[in-house]
């Protein structure tokens, strides 16, 4: 009874509070039984619940404390991995008068933006071991639906006008309540750790700083990329090349991998140009002298396969010393095919590339016409029927793309995000996707020149020929793609490994010719029509004969290549200079074979015929300068024209005959010299432009005052 009755009788402990509660005290206690920061959660956990209300939005397993705060760290003396880098990457990002307002300033409104939502978890129990439990904390990765800016500003406004501090943490600041984003007073962007906080992180984590950091490194890695690098027992050497390795395959690269250089690359025209400048601004950008929306946002490559577009955005991504995401239209479909699946595929490419910029990344868009272009959905019925399946996945790629005008601080998915695109079909393209701010240009890739094909030769040799010698071969495959350079290379080095003896240019020559064997009688028909064309483009004055080429196992195996002059715009008589020389094949094996002219003229679209024909129509149908000025259709729709309009056809069959028999006639005026050249082709196999054209001077007609023939 009397231990009863002096309970009734003592005094009920009493709590104390603060306005913002840092700790709670029991002031009968002795000093041993004060409740602090460190032990609040657990002990108080109850009673502090029910004044703080903690939102927390993440899917985060029951153990991620353990990534902190791994067993027997401190024993040890040092940081686990995790909390070396999050809070090297931290303070970087925070100055030390932000971090004093975090740890004593009342009811403050923060944002803490994170690179990717990887970050998130990590970011949020770190906050709450620095800082304390005075903090109501938001933290959305984006796995939930329900994070967005609708949700949760009723209990953000409450917190603040009862004193407490709030902070929202999110790679995308508009999935935090609208209250926090209109409220705050602090934003916080906490940057992917760059090698400067790199070498913290290793120093708090291996006890020794790292004696070299490369410059670059861990841009493109995301936070568990980086932290798989940090290992029990290793030392900073070891961790700095783990990294190294990581941020090589960011880019696409490993250790072992050579890229050209863009720089030389003189094969990507105007796309190596555009290189050249983005990498310019970036690094302006990188040092703060350049704003975000001054840079270049994208660029849409065009050409037919093979002429190195995907190679180009992993040598620009190296140029610009950048990471780079590489997607495609197939890509967002791999899982379930649902359309909410297929849009939440598609942001990823943005949020991840949001992420790894340091302070940009790029991501190439391979294929980019496998979007539809809305404007397909007018023209068929099988479009139509797609028409609601893919306008909310165009739209919401729009609005992605066209983000080009947000900061940092609103956590835009665009920022710092250059996008690349490719095709081999531009007119599938829809032209929203091209409009300045998104992808803004589209540059085409044509085949290589005599110079882009000696560069390309040059790097895949890697020294083991001559320069000298890579001239010469370089102009016999002239207009070559960078995929024919690199199966002539690979093929020229089997030849010598079987061989057994190093790689020489001879094998590049033989590399060249086609192993395939050809009856006389069909090989000399065609050395006589590549004749035909390269004698009347000299006769005529027509372009610059490049080279002529039998037997080539790259490209078209037969080939002539005349370069249209292009000083001018073409007129009437360029177009008709242009068809005569089409047809100069034909008219030589007319003129000087026996069997007169072969099938090899015709075919398809783009042999001698077909051109021709295209030419021709062309002239009458799109050109205005055929005798009629109305605009009947597109040069893509012309052989479709003749193929319906029989009066169209009547004037370009005309046109055709015409200007066959002037080829025939000029053939026979240079016999001789065809014939010539056709002899020489069939020893050699390929002729040179200036080869030709010593052949042509030599056998030059007498009397014959200058090569021109007027028609």
């Amino acid at each position: 009874m009397k231990k009863s009755a002096s309970r009734r009788g003592a005094k009920k402990p009493t709590l104390a509070y603060r306005t913002v509660p840092k700790r709670l005290v029991d002031l009968r206690a002795t000093p041993r039984d004060v409740f602090t920061r460190s032990t609040l959660d657990a002990k108080t956990s109850m009673i502090f619940n029910k004044m703080l209300p903690v939102e927390d939005d993440l899917d985060i397993d029951e153990d991620h404390h353990d990534e902190l705060s791994p067993p027997n760290s401190a024993k040890r003396g040092r940081q686990s991995a995790m909390t070396a880098i999050i809070g090297a990457a931290f303070e970087a990002s925070a100055p030390r008068e932000v971090i004093r307002k975090l740890e004593h300033n009342q009811a403050l409104a923060v944002i803490v933006l994170v690179p990717s939502p990887a970050w998130v978890g990590p970011v949020k129990e770190y906050f709450r071991a620095k800082f304390g439990g005075r903090w109501a904390l938001t933290a959305r990765d984006g796995k939930s639906r329900h994070q967005n800016s609708e949700v949760g500003s009723d209990e953000v406004s409450r917190d603040l006008t009862r004193g407490f501090c709030v902070a929202g943490i999110s790679s995308d600041a508009t999935m935090l309540p609208r209250a926090l984003l209109a409220a705050v007073d602090i934003t916080i962007r906490v940057a992917a750790p760059a090698a400067a906080v790199l070498q913290t992180a290793i120093a708090r984590f291996a006890k020794r700083s790292p004696k070299d950091i490369p410059p670059g490194l861990g841009i493109g890695l995301d936070l568990h990329d980086v932290v798989a690098c940090f290992r029990p027992g290793s030392g900073p050497a070891k961790i700095v090349d783990r990294l190294q390795a990581a941020t090589l395959a960011s880019r696409g690269e490993t250790v072992e991998d050579k890229l050209p250089d863009l720089k030389t690359a003189v094969e990507y025209g105007e796309a190596r140009v555009f290189g050249l400048q983005l990498a310019r601004d970036i690094a302006a950008f990188r040092e703060g002298t350049l704003g975000w929306t001054q840079l270049q946002k994208g660029i849409c490559l065009v050409s037919e396969p093979g002429c190195g577009k995907s190679l180009y955005a992993r040598i620009l991504a190296r140029e610009c010393g950048v990471p780079i995401v590489v997607t495609s239209c197939a890509d967002w479909f791999t899982k379930s095919g649902y359309l909410d699946d297929v849009i939440r595929s598609m942001r990823s490419v943005f949020d991840r590339c949001a992420a790894l910029a340091n302070p940009c990344a790029i991501a190439f868009l391979d294929e980019v016409d496998a979007i539809p272009n809305r404007e397909d959905f007018a023209s068929s019925n099988s479009g139509s029927r797609n028409k609601d399946y893919w306008l909310p996945l165009i739209t919401d790629l729009l609005l992605r793309l066209d983000n080009s005008m947000g900061s940092s601080a609103t956590g835009c998915p665009r920022y710092g995000v250059i996008v690349v695109a490719a095709t081999n079909n531009p007119h599938g393209v829809d032209p929203a996707l091209l409009r300045p701010g998104r992808l803004e240009k589209m540059v085409r890739l044509e085949r290589a020149d005599a110079a882009g094909v000696e560069n390309m030769l040059r790097f895949h040799v890697a020294g083991d020929v001559p320069d000298r010698h890579l001239t010469e071969i370089a102009g016999m495959m002239e207009r070559s793609t960078g995929a024919e350079v690199m199966a002539l290379v690979r093929e020229a080095r089997r030849i010598a490994r079987y061989a057994g003896r190093p790689l020489a240019a001879g094998d590049l020559r033989a590399a060249l010719v086609t192993a395939e064997k050809v009856p006389p009688k069909t090989d000399w028909r065609i050395c006589v029509h590549e004749a035909g064309h390269a004698i009347i483009a000299l006769a005529i004055g027509y372009g610059r004969v490049s080279h002529c080429v039998v037997g080539a196992r790259s490209g078209s195996a037969n080939r002539t290549l005349v370069q249209a002059d292009e000083s001018d715009l073409a007129t009437r008589r360029a177009i008709e200079d242009r068809v005569t020389m089409f047809l100069g094949g034909r008219a030589a094996e007319r003129v000087l074979l026996t069997t007169g002219e072969s099938i090899g003229g015709g075919g398809d679209e783009g042999s001698d015929i077909g051109l021709a024909t295209e030419a021709i129509a062309s002239l009458h149908l799109t050109w205005g300068v055929g005798g009629t000025i109305a605009f009947l259709g597109s040069r893509k729709d012309a052989l479709e024209a003749v193929r319906y309009d029989r009066s169209l056809r009547d004037v370009v069959e005309a046109d055709l005959q015409r200007l066959q028999e002037r080829a025939d006639s000029i053939v026979d005026t240079h016999r001789e010299a065809v014939v010539a050249v056709a002899k020489a082709l069939q020893r050699r196999r390929h002729l040179s432009g200036d080869a030709v054209h010593a052949i042509f001077r030599a056998h030059r007609v007498r009397g014959e005052s200058k090569m021109v023939v007027q028609s």
